[in-house]
């Protein structure tokens, strides 16, 4: 719904991006940074925390804080957990640990060598998460609605995660695996789901 008047001012609603009600339909973000040579303090604006960067010795860093490549990875790994725990709270799922690992391949003939030719961007990355989760106990045991409870779930953080969709649309040979230990039981149970 848009109201609008000759001033050009608009009145814009709400528009919700999940089941779950928000005020805001962005959330908005200004990041700095400031630093010399390889390093550099970054800071969010009204946050009281900063992150420090560096890179490898192989570009002329002192492997001194994490690189920006590898905040890239810990920003996929932590935002599907983030956008995981919102979607469990969206369908009633109650979520216990997380343990992710991700391993990913970074060519370095653009970004080191400097070739014209080529994508400096990751070459494959592959996600592994193992989560606990009641989904088996919220359907009494039957572990065909727990199978279709969970991939419907892990279609969602995929859908609804950001850093996921942004490696996604960039061509990156993107692999997710995702398994879970049923917290009533604890059973493990893995289901292959590679995108």
């Amino acid at each position: 719904m848009f109201r609008t008047s000759l001033s050009r001012t608009a009145t814009r609603a709400v528009r919700t991006l999940s089941t779950s009600a928000t005020k805001s339909s962005s959330i908005p973000l200004r990041i700095c940074g400031r630093g010399t040579g390889t390093q550099q303090t970054i800071t969010i604006k009204d946050k009281p925390y900063s992150i420090q960067t560096d890179t490898y010795p192989v570009l002329g860093g002192a492997d001194s804080a994490p690189s920006p490549v590898a905040y890239s990875l810990a920003s996929l790994t932590s935002c599907n957990q983030v956008t995981g725990a919102k979607v469990a709270e969206d369908h009633g799922i109650k979520l216990g640990q997380w343990n992710v690992r991700l391993d990913a391949v970074l060519p370095t003939d653009v970004l080191i060598k400097g070739k014209c030719e080529g994508n400096p961007n990751w070459e494959s990355v592959k996600l592994f998460i193992r989560v606990q989760t009641n989904i088996l106990e919220s359907v009494k045991g039957d572990n065909l609605e727990a199978d279709a409870r969970f991939r419907h779930f892990v279609r969602e953080v995929e859908r609804r995660c950001p850093i996921t969709q942004l490696f996604k649309r960039s061509g990156v040979q993107y692999e997710k695996k995702i398994s879970l230990r049923y917290v009533a039981k604890m059973l493990s149970h893995t289901l292959d789901l590679r995108t």
